[in-house]
Order: C-alpha cells, then structure tokens, then sequence
C-alpha cells in the first residue's frame, strides 16, 4: 500500500474512529512536554496510580507537570499501555513541522506541529494528525467525519 492509499484509508476511517471528539492536548515543564490522545485511552489507570500528584482527574488540567520530577513522569508515562501518553523533550519541540497533505476528493490531513484555533481563541486541535472537511458536509467541522464519501465530493470542480 503506498502513501496516499494509506492516507485515503485513514481519512476514511476517522468518522468511525471519533479521532476528534477530543483533541490530543500537551503539558510542558520546560524538560519535557506530556502529549495525552484522549481518542486512545483506555483507563487502565498506570498514569495516575503511578504517579497520583501528576495524574488527577478530579483537577483542571488533570496532568500536573510540577509535582515530580520529568524522569519520574517519564517513567510513568512509559507504564501507558494504551499509548495514550507520551512525552518528548522539550528542545525537539519545534523539530516536527506541519504538514498538510490534501487527499484527492477527500480531507486536507494535517500532521506535525501545528494548532487549529476556533475565532474565539478556543483550540480545537494542539497538534497532529487530524483531518479538516473540505466537503463543507462534516457533522464534526472544522474536522472530516467521512461525509465526502457518501456525498461524492469532487475537489476538480
């Protein structure tokens, strides 16, 4: 399978997914960033009885980036089996540009590092990948939920 029948397989399959009910969000220290992918989790709970003063659910944010050390979190991130959480250090943070790639009668997939800001200053997505509509059909815009397959959307007129 080469790339773009990849790419076309994973746009396809995002509305079945619910990639984009909740964007992947990001906790910084400095040191590290955590990346949690909420669509991944499956509650296993490693994070938060782990390290319990880092991962509170009960509290907003939930991931509390300086109630231990970054080996620590670290550590207890690498316990995720989900992969829901993952970290990187905070000096590669820049070195994952955005890409966009448009998918022939389909959405425009955006991966790397990247926000999607509503007008409002509301973020809806704080890094890739995700896909964005270009259909003007999604239930879920600005995100893609499979709509241009069912309408016959055709990006040549």
């Amino acid at each position: 399978m080469d790339e773009c029948q990849r790419d076309i397989r994973v746009a396809e399959n995002f509305s079945r997914k619910q990639t984009f009910a909740w964007p992947m969000r990001e906790y910084p220290n400095g040191e590290i960033v955590v990346c949690w992918d909420p669509a991944k989790c499956i509650h296993a709970q490693e994070c938060v009885k782990g390290l319990p003063q880092v991962f509170n659910r009960e509290k907003k944010p939930w991931v509390n980036m300086h109630a231990a050390s970054s080996e620590e979190i670290m550590r207890a991130i690498d316990r995720c089996p989900s992969g829901a959480l993952s970290y990187r250090k905070a000096e590669d943070a820049g070195k994952s540009a955005a890409r966009i790639k448009v998918v022939k009668n389909g959405p425009l997939l955006v991966d790397g590092q990247c926000s999607l800001v509503y007008q409002d200053g509301k973020e809806a997505a704080s890094r890739g990948p995700f896909a964005l509509c270009r259909c003007a059909g999604s239930k879920n815009k600005p995100f893609c939920d499979g709509t241009h397959i069912r309408n016959g959307f055709d990006d040549s007129k």
